[in-house]
């Protein structure tokens, strides 16, 4: 009953002060929300890339040069489009850098089941881009020189027409297959099969159009064009591959495969020791891990950033209890000389710092998802606000109130009756 009357007095004396009971929660509620958000951006951030690299295969290998963007390759000039305007660029690899090291021995050392006995399939690709004349005018289109196995190993569908075959890839055939969107931009409503491409004053048909698919990884296939490889290193006047993608037989041996692929490229290069490998390796569990590594640091960061915040607020909070401690003096010193204990005065200060705080946290909740929510729809991605991080902020906010108001509730508690029944 005690608990019940100093909780119901507690109430009463936040409500008999509205406007200073809301400048005290203020901080509080800046502070929690500020937290839920960058936590909750963060995690959606994190669940969204993973979800992205999750979509390159459990099973992929992905292989890239240590060089990078060929110099020869970003230098080359290209012409043509879909009208026949100059203006296409190659680019060999994914960024910029020296030549790539990846060759169509290192591919077929690769697919050598004595060498890589857990290596299902391998393509190698090259990577560039072209301007390319659409219905809206000139826009610059990624392009992937590739092998027909590189739809099986993705998962792309066809959608109208055909991929290229082995045989466009062993002669160099000049054909193209077109992301879905990448065939709406360059012909509209018109059908894309059929029709003609310039890239490198060659003159390249197309002969497939994929169906829509989702992003994967990085990168969306639906704004892709891809053509054989060997077209790729005569068009964009490059002799290696930017990088290789190797399917492994069994999810449980993408380890093995990873090891023994490294090993042979290391062989095939001359390198014996790993570290000064002039490629990498990579799975998507690795990829995976080093973007949680990333995002949880940043997040970490930030909250501890809006976590001084909270400390501010819990200093304003102290301060308020101070304040009125001073102002309720008389009330005091008549409690407890009406017989009120300094147990119960200290725990109705306390009381009062946790309600305002805790109410703070409820109302920073609110805050924080609000704001996760809006920033959310402008980066274009869904934030997440996990069970973890609303039970974080309901505990630090009340401890934070039970810490800065023992003070002033001690304070309180032992003020002399006498003396606070004079006190003006």
């Amino acid at each position: 009953m005690k608990a019940i009357t100093i909780i119901k007095q507690s109430f009463k004396a936040i409500f008999a002060n509205k406007g200073r009971s809301f400048l005290t929660t203020l901080g509080i509620v800046i502070g929690i929300g500020s937290v839920i958000a960058l936590m909750a951006l963060g995690a959606g951030v994190k669940t969204t890339i993973s979800s992205r690299i999750s979509t390159l295969g459990t099973k992929n290998l992905i292989i890239r040069s240590g060089g990078g963007l060929s110099q020869n390759a970003a230098s080359a000039h290209m012409g043509g489009g879909a009208s026949g305007a100059p203006g296409p660029t190659a680019q060999e690899g994914i960024g910029g850098g020296s030549t790539s090291t990846l060759t169509t021995a290192d591919l077929a050392t690769v697919r050598d089941k004595k060498k890589n006995p857990y290596v299902k399939m391998a393509v190698g690709t090259v990577s560039g881009s072209a301007i390319l004349t659409t219905t809206a005018g000139d826009n610059r289109f990624s392009i992937t020189g590739t092998e027909p196995d590189h739809f099986k190993i993705q998962n792309y569908s066809i959608g109208k027409g055909a991929f290229f075959s082995q045989t466009d890839v062993d002669n160099r055939a000049k054909v193209i297959v077109l992301g879905s969107q990448a065939a709406t931009d360059l012909f509209g409503s018109k059908a894309a099969v059929g029709r003609d491409l310039t890239i490198s004053e060659a003159v390249y048909k197309v002969v497939g159009v994929l169906k829509k698919v989702d992003e994967s990884g990085f990168t969306n296939p639906n704004n892709q064009a891809y053509i054989p490889y060997t077209a790729a290193f005569d068009s964009f006047q490059v002799e290696k591959f930017s990088g290789m993608t190797a399917l492994v037989t069994d999810e449980n041996r993408v380890n093995d495969a990873k090891a023994s692929i490294q090993k042979t490229l290391l062989a095939n290069h001359g390198i014996k020791d790993k570290k000064l490998a002039d490629f990498n390796v990579n799975s998507s569990a690795d990829l995976l891990s080093t973007v949680s590594s990333i995002t949880g640091i940043m997040t970490s960061l930030l909250s501890g950033i809006a976590a001084i915040s909270l400390l501010v607020g819990g200093i304003g909070i102290m301060n308020i209890m101070l304040v009125s401690v001073t102002e309720r003096t008389r009330e005091i010193g008549l409690r407890k000389a009406v017989g009120a204990k300094t147990g119960d005065i200290l725990g109705q200060f306390v009381v009062e710092a946790v309600l305002l705080t805790l109410t703070g946290g409820l109302l920073g909740i609110g805050l924080g998802y609000g704001i996760a929510t809006a920033a959310g729809k402008m980066l274009g991605f869904a934030p997440a606000v996990t069970p973890n991080a609303i039970m974080l902020a309901v505990g630090v906010s009340s401890i934070v109130g039970l810490v800065f108001g023992i003070y002033p509730a001690a304070k309180a508690a032992r003020l002399d009756p006498i003396d606070a029944l004079r006190y003006e």
